[in-house]
């Protein structure tokens, strides 16, 4: 909408925005999470600036960047609907283990025990990408859902698929934690909330198209096997796009000369000047080591960041900061609320459908995912577009500075929505409404998911981007872990309190949690400023460490 109006600042440009214009008018400008980003003239800056690299992933081809995001979106795809796939084959996984083949496992843990991986999954991949890059990782991930997929296509008994469907969620876990960071690292800060949404949207929406043909690749008896052999093609699709498509995204910005001063972008991509290379952070970089081939590099499986090792370390340290940091734990807990609200109609909708006074056969139940595809798909204009606009009309009422409380306005309708998708759901589930209002309020919850998930990844790392690794460790990891205890307490809280009073429980949680978001919204940037003065020097855990 206004791409006339994007440009990338010339250092020129910025040494002069920067000397003509007045500290008191740009203060907001110095602390991490707040950057100025729209220009006298209303322009919107396209930050970071690029550097000339090849190594660079602003600085890559149009077409070059897309491959990447292709392959980003793929994979993302195939590892959700694999992972939720036993979800809708439960039925013809009963039929084949007993309690005798499971035991001592409840055959629930099928559907619940990839997301406690996920979650173990942001603990190790976002911070071993902080040591062997970002391709490295999420080649690992793309091989290990692979080998888990035909594992459990060809698996002789339960616990086989048990450790088989573990070891997909783990290789999940790449994609909803270290993936964003590849995403942050593709797009300028304008570009991040239509990108964010998109990826989060799109990949819901075919997710849930895919979830309603389900059925179709299984029968009432042992076919689920059927369902893992299909998808093995497009596990390994997804390895061969990851290694051909995607380069090493991780890149640190040098600082470079100009004018007779020193330009460096910091850990909180914004940009410092320097009067000599001394009071530079790390001095002066070395020039790129030199290859016979762009695609040689491109296609190194394995390396080392600038950082390496001691990156990785650093990074659990700051995990349990940003654990404590209230501004990260309340989105981390909102987020495990909704996702246990996705479980309690997720775990009860087809017992809900295929009950009196419904009888619905599976084939019907299964279409409850086209209402959530549809739900997600909306929420890409809702969340990325409608942010996109709000953030900047906000910065341009404010200087031209973009503050990160300015993408608070995200959470107002994912909390709404989620409010009021749970409470209409245990209502109609309790008092027998028409089956529509279960598809309603199902596709209201995918739609609350999807768009405070972006809302939820701006957040975090736009308010403390020196800290944008293990902030999104807590927000994955912790959310994840958390919803798989919870999912432990669906049916004997349903059973005790009754569907309906449930549900309602659930809602008011998300509303009360939710509500922080008024006093956040007045006093959150004195808070997040007060953190980054007290607690704001390690940035081994930032997206460009200096």
């Amino acid at each position: 909408m206004f791409e006339e109006k994007l440009t990338s600042p010339t250092p020129s440009e910025y040494i002069s925005s920067t000397s003509t214009s007045t500290r008191s008018k740009y203060v907001s400008r110095d602390f991490s999470g707040s950057v100025f980003i729209i220009s006298s003239d209303g322009r919107m800056l396209k930050l970071p600036i690029p550097t000339s690299s090849s190594r660079d992933p602003l600085n890559w081809s149009k077409m070059k960047r897309a491959r990447a995001f292709f392959a980003i979106f793929f994979f993302s795809i195939t590892g959700l609907v694999v992972v939720q796939g036993p979800s809708l084959m439960f039925a013809p996984l009963l039929e084949e283990f007993s309690d005798e083949d499971t035991r001592p496992f409840n055959p629930t843990l099928l559907l619940s025990a990839p997301t406690l991986f996920m979650g173990i999954g942001a603990f190790l991949w976002i911070p071993l990408s902080l040591a062997i890059g970002r391709r490295p990782v999420f080649l690992i991930g793309t091989m290990i859902m692979l080998l888990a997929t035909l594992w459990a296509g060809i698996a002789g008994n339960f616990y086989q698929l048990l450790i088989a469907v573990c070891l997909q969620g783990l290789a999940e876990g790449v994609n909803t934690s270290m993936g964003l960071l590849m995403v942050i690292d593709l797009t300028f800060i304008h570009q991040r909330p239509q990108i964010i949404a998109m990826l989060w949207s799109l990949v819901g929406f075919i997710g849930g198209c895919i979830y309603s043909f389900v059925p179709h690749m299984t029968n009432a008896s042992t076919r689920w096997r059927s369902f893992y052999l299909l998808w093995i093609f497009p596990s390994a699709i997804a390895v061969a796009l990851a290694f051909f498509l995607v380069p090493e995204t991780y890149f640190i910005r040098p600082a470079v000369a100009f004018n007779g001063r020193i330009l460096a972008q910091s850990a909180t991509e914004k940009v410092q000047i320097y009067q000599d290379w001394e009071e530079v952070p790390g001095g002066k970089s070395l020039p790129d080591i030199p290859h016979s081939s762009p695609w040689v590099r491109d296609l190194q499986f394995w390396g080392t960041t600038r950082g390496g090792w001691k990156a990785m370390w650093a990074c659990y340290p700051q995990i349990l900061g940003c654990f404590v940091n209230p501004l990260i734990f309340w989105v981390a807990l909102l987020n495990a609320i909704v996702f246990g609200s996705m479980l309690s109609i997720g775990e009860t909708y087809n017992f809900v459908l295929t009950s009196p006074p419904y009888f619905l056969d599976i084939h019907y139940t299964a279409l409850v995912n086209m209402a959530g595809a549809i739900g997600s798909l909306i929420a890409w204009p809702v969340s990325g577009k409608m942010i996109a606009w709000v953030s900047r009309r906000l910065a341009m009422s404010n200087a031209g500075v973009r503050d990160a409380e300015h993408y608070l306005p995200a959470f107002i309708l994912p909390i709404i929505a989620g409010t009021t998708s749970v409470i209409i759901y245990g209502l109609a589930a309790q008092h027998k409404w028409h089956f529509m209002f279960i598809y309603v309020s199902y596709g209201l919850n995918i739609f609350t998911f999807s768009s405070l998930a972006t809302a939820n990844t701006l957040w975090v790392t736009e308010a403390f981007p020196r800290w944008a690794a293990p902030a999104l460790v807590v927000l994955s990891g912790v959310s994840y872990t958390a919803s798989f205890g919870i999912s432990f307490s669906i049916q004997p809280w349903v059973a005790s309190q009754g569907i309906a009073n449930a549900n309602i429980e659930i809602g008011s949680m998300i509303a009360v949690v939710g509500l922080v978001l008024i006093p956040i919204a007045f006093w959150g940037k004195k808070l997040r400023q007060h953190i980054h003065e007290r607690w704001g020097t390690s940035e081994m855990g930032a997206l460009r460490p200096q």
